[in-house]
């Protein structure tokens, strides 16, 4: 009579349990739904456009989070002996990257909380910007919290399904969308291809409009608009993430893996 068989059963295919897993340090989308993810990313993408209008008006050219523009400014002073423009260039870069560096070295130590906890430092660096500007900071120092706080949003998200989500520059999102319309006229793809691409771009160019709209009628205080709403996002992530925290062991939820 052949034994019977008692071996552990196979986990079904993709199941899971949030109970007992532990979360990635450094990311707390697992507990938010993508829907809610691609809601936040489309958000943060119009405020980069909005607060891009703002500084490329103030910089007279130079944008806060285009890192391109700025190296390549820094590039050409270079080749001219225009040592105000490297200058210029060379700091942008290195708030922008001491954005990048902080958020980075944040999200990994606060686990599940780093979404929140890194869009209240984004929302703070924008807040910081209002202040300077307000104490009568010129435009080129009170700039700088805005280019910290988009090299702070370009950590924030993980791409949902292809899309890449709270980016502040759209060459990448361009791309995606027309390669996803080619897919679409070769029959190799349909709408979802490249509709969030083209909302994304939407979202960005709106934002990039109300800035500039705003910024004639508030000057630089216009970005605690946006500072304000940063703030409140994260706020409300905080809130979902909360009840979600529970299911987990005592402690669990902050390992990493």
């Amino acid at each position: 009579m052949p034994e019977p068989n008692i071996s552990t059963p196979e986990p079904v295919k993709g199941a899971s349990d949030h109970r007992t897993k532990a979360v990635p340090r450094g990311s707390v989308q697992p507990l938010i739904g993508p829907h809610v993810q691609v809601g936040v990313g489309v958000v943060l993408i119009a405020i980069a456009g909005y607060v891009d209008a703002i500084g490329y008006i103030e910089l007279g050219g130079l944008f806060a989070s285009f890192m391109s523009g700025a190296s390549i400014s820094l590039g050409v002073g270079i080749s001219e002996g225009h040592w105000d423009a490297v200058y210029k260039g060379a700091v942008l870069i290195a708030v922008f990257l001491a954005g990048t560096t902080t958020a980075t070295i944040l999200a990994d130590v606060t686990g599940i909380w780093a979404l929140p906890a890194v869009l209240l430092l984004e929302g703070s660096c924008l807040a910081g910007t209002a202040v300077l500007a307000g104490t009568g900071w010129g435009a080129a120092v009170a700039i700088l919290p805005v280019v910290a706080a988009m090299g702070v949003q370009n950590t924030v998200l993980r791409p949902v399904d292809g899309v890449r989500l709270g980016v502040t520059f759209m060459t990448g999102t361009l791309v995606s969308l027309g390669q996803g319309l080619g897919k679409s006229l070769l029959g190799r793809g349909g709408l979802r291809g490249w509709s969030p691409h083209a909302l994304l771009w939407c979202a960005f160019s709106a934002g990039a409009a109300a800035g500039a709209s705003l910024y004639v009628a508030f000057g630089f205080m216009a970005v605690s608009g946006a500072a304000a709403l940063v703030a409140a996002i994260a706020g409300l992530l905080a809130a979902m993430v909360l009840p979600r925290r529970r299911n987990f062991p005592s402690g669990e939820a902050d390992k990493s893996t």
